[in-house]
């Protein structure tokens, strides 16, 4: 409950210092971001039918970048449409959702066209797609794969931009919570009695984004 609580302020503060960011805005740059994002998703038990390897997805979406008064401070948010592959077992599942980052940064200008900076914030995620997914292996064991309808993590990534328009960066995502939730059934005994198992996930992220700013 104490975690939960802790959480749930700072992602309130982290949005309040956006919101007061926004404000203090000097420009605003509109743009495009997409890119490719490395899956790997962690049970809290292990079982030889659960598949814990990366799998690959990709995003697209728009994005704005606010400068403010504070010099190398600026904020970046996006709406992206993300979609990735994970895998449980013998299945693949695909996951559709909406996420939207919004990141303080704190950046340099290396020379007249080139720049560094690095950055952290919160992450929204909210389910687009099919959330429950539900199967038989080859023995009829039952299976059920549920994901969160919204989660939220924390990003923190470093890039650069190279002219005025252009920018790649690479980020890696940390949930604050679970991601999914997964039932299976066993045989137990030698009597065929089905035994029920439960476990949480939580899905790291890495991400590889190039923005192109208008």
């Amino acid at each position: 409950m104490m975690k939960r609580l802790f959480f749930h302020r700072l992602s309130l503060t982290a949005m309040a210092l956006f919101l007061t960011m926004s404000s203090l805005a000097q420009d605003i740059q509109i743009g495009a971001k997409g890119g490719l994002d490395l899956t790997s998703m962690e049970f809290s038990s292990s079982s030889d039918i659960l598949d814990e390897s990366n799998r690959a997805g990709f995003f697209i979406g728009p994005t704005m970048r606010i400068g403010t008064p504070v010099m190398g401070l600026s904020v970046d948010v996006s709406a992206l449409y993300d979609q990735r592959n994970i895998k449980v077992g013998t299945r693949t599942l695909t996951q559709e959702c909406l996420v939207v980052p919004a990141h303080a940064r704190l950046g340099v200008d290396v020379g007249d066209l080139l720049g560094i900076f690095i950055c952290a914030g919160p992450q929204l995620n909210y389910n687009l797609g099919k959330s429950s997914f539900q199967w038989e292996d080859v023995d009829k064991y039952r299976k059920h794969f549920t994901f969160q309808e919204t989660t939220l993590s924390v990003n923190f990534g470093l890039g650069a931009k190279i002219g005025g328009n252009l920018e790649a960066g690479i980020y890696y995502n940390v949930p604050l919570g679970k991601t999914a939730d997964f039932t299976w059934d066993t045989l137990a005994t030698e009597l065929q009695d089905q035994d029920m198992h439960t476990a949480k996930s939580k899905t790291n992220a890495w991400r590889l984004a190039v923005s192109y700013y208008f």
